[in-house]
């Protein structure tokens, strides 16, 4: 018998070595083997937390279940206790049911009656914090357990509790104070402070689910060159599998949309064939706004089904109504929006430039005159950059629409404002907007100008607007392309589905290769004939051949 204890806990030790490691696999087998060797709650508590990571929820869950079961048995309360406000969450989160969130988060409760006052009290108001819909009480929650996380010098409920607060205030509209907040706890968790790779998964997620919901596409892409570094240690795809949405965002914050692509539409397989919600933005959500970048404006609908109510899908639904040409639905969609939240806060900031665009194209200049008053009124006092380019690039917009002659100054402080940032997409959009301004008054500077915005708009992906920057271009007299364009043009991922075809593989082989659903390299190959301006495998072939040096 002492020999299999001992065996036992060798194998426990291997399991948590592992998990400091992320080495999930080797988690999973080292507790496993604990449990066969002598079943504990502890090994069955590693093995639920592995499988976790392993995105293997509902094994998870049941391992986890037993977990709770076997401390409660052996009077360790708050242990049984920290289980069931994970089981609450991972209900709550995963599965959408909040009749077993509700009670896995009342048995804790209950439990906690009896344990000394303790971390295991933060944890509690935090779980508190995360359920209620009230913002205020949820910010309060939140402030309460991260008073008990400094007490207890709990590391790992501090910087829960700190991204928790700072989300609440981002809903109340106090962005600036919740950013900084989530900026405090993202420095913290990407420094290596807390004890659970689960902490540095949870600030992440809330981190981007904040800035989706304070329309902060900067921020994002800062943090993203911090994560980049961070993951490095570990294989970034495995370190950010509780959420392939936050790891599709740190590919898209870097430009590398084909990549933020192939993540979201595996997260959207997976979770349908699972039967789960997501933990953040649904990836859904976001792949519509890559469709509508790439005017492929049916599929984009059909992603947003469902979520028509869901806060962080509005402002691509708005996109959406204004690129078909349904303006008035529109400016229903973000007034109705802006009602809820309030005008004159830094979360109203995004759905008024949306709200200037949905005017412009009903040519009611007034009107949108006066969104893009209000929004110049947010981007004053804020002090943030982002948000005063955005204010210029409406006022542009409003100003080129009425014939005033300073739109061209207004739109060029638009471009230098979110180049200036990285922000390469906005920076294109603010840059075929200068180009119509600059139209009357300098045809040959617009022709260079929508040049450049449509080489950046390929680039990205954003085939639409680089077509309208074409367009553009051949209105103002350019001549069109005599032959392939640059590879240059070409993504990362576009270049080696480009190389294949050099080798004469077919859609299915690509996949195969790559490891991508066919569908997705039959849309790579679309994207590259139409970057290249091919007209045929053959033509992409040589091309390679010629460029690639594919034999």
């Amino acid at each position: 018998m002492s020999a299999t204890v001992g065996q036992a806990d060798d194998h426990l030790a291997n399991g948590y070595e592992a998990l400091a490691t992320g080495d999930w696999p080797g988690a999973r087998d080292a507790f496993a083997s604990a449990v066969t060797a002598a079943e504990s709650p502890e090994a069955l508590d590693g093995l639920g937390r592995a499988l976790w990571w392993l995105r293997e929820e509902r094994e998870s869950v049941v391992y986890r279940e037993r977990a709770y079961a076997g401390f409660r048995r052996d009077g360790e309360l708050a242990r049984a206790a920290r289980i069931a406000l994970w089981l609450s969450r991972e209900y709550a989160l995963a599965f959408g049911n909040d009749s077993a969130a509700g009670g896995w988060l009342a048995r804790a409760s209950r439990l906690l009656r009896d344990v000394a006052p303790g971390a295991e009290r933060g944890w509690l108001d935090l779980a508190r914090s995360e359920r209620t819909r009230d913002g205020e009480e949820s910010a309060r929650l939140a402030s309460a357990a991260l008073e008990v996380a400094l007490t207890a010098a709990d590391t790992d409920l501090e910087l829960r509790a700190l991204a928790q607060l700072g989300f609440a205030e981002v809903s109340l509209g106090e962005v600036d104070e919740g950013l900084e907040h989530l900026d405090e706890a993202m420095a913290a968790a990407t420094s290596g402070e807390p004890t659970s790779h689960e902490t540095f998964a949870d600030v992440c997620c809330t981190l981007m689910l904040a800035c989706e919901r304070a329309g902060d596409a900067e921020r994002p892409q800062q943090w993203s060159r911090v994560l980049e570094e961070f993951v490095r240690r570990y294989d970034h795809i495995t370190l950010l599998a509780f959420c392939r949405t936050c790891c599709a965002d740190v590919f898209a914050a870097n430009g590398r949309v084909d990549a933020a692509e192939e993540e979201l539409v595996v997260a959207i397989r997976e979770l349908t064939e699972a039967g789960q919600r997501s933990r953040c933005v649904h990836p859904a959500t976001r792949l519509a706004e890559i469709r509508v970048l790439q005017g492929r404006f049916d599929e984009a609908e059909q992603f947003l089904t469902g979520f028509e109510d869901d806060p962080d899908a509005i402002r691509v639904a708005v996109a959406m109504r204004v690129a078909r040409g349904d303006a008035r639905t529109a400016e229903a969609l973000v007034v109705r929006r802006l009602d809820e939240i309030g005008w004159t806060n830094l979360l109203a900031a995004p759905l008024l430039e949306q709200l200037v665009q949905a005017r412009l194209a009903e040519d009611r200049v007034e009107e949108a005159r006066e969104a893009a008053d209000m929004l110049a009124a947010i981007a004053g006092p804020s002090g943030r950059e982002r948000v005063e380019a955005a204010a210029a690039l409406a006022r542009g917009r409003v100003a080129s629409a009425a014939g005033d002659a300073d739109a061209v100054n207004i739109l060029q402080r638009a471009v230098n404002g979110f180049a200036g940032l990285g922000l390469r997409l906005l920076a294109a959009q603010a840059r075929v907007e200068l180009a119509r301004a600059l139209a009357d008054q300098s045809p040959p500077g617009a022709i260079e100008t929508a040049r450049h915005a449509r080489n950046e708009l390929e680039a990205l992906g954003a085939s639409r607007e680089a077509d309208a920057a074409a367009a553009l271009m051949r209105s103002l007299g350019a001549r069109g392309r005599t032959g392939p364009r640059s590879l240059g043009s070409l993504s990362r991922r576009e270049t080696e589905v480009l190389r294949l075809l050099g080798e004469g593989l077919s859609n299915r082989d690509i996949a195969d290769r790559l490891f991508i659903s066919p569908k997705t390299a039959e849309h790579h190959v679309s994207r590259i004939y139409g970057k290249l301006g091919l007209k045929s495998r053959a033509e992409a072939a040589a091309y390679a051949v010629r460029t690639l040096g594919v034999e």
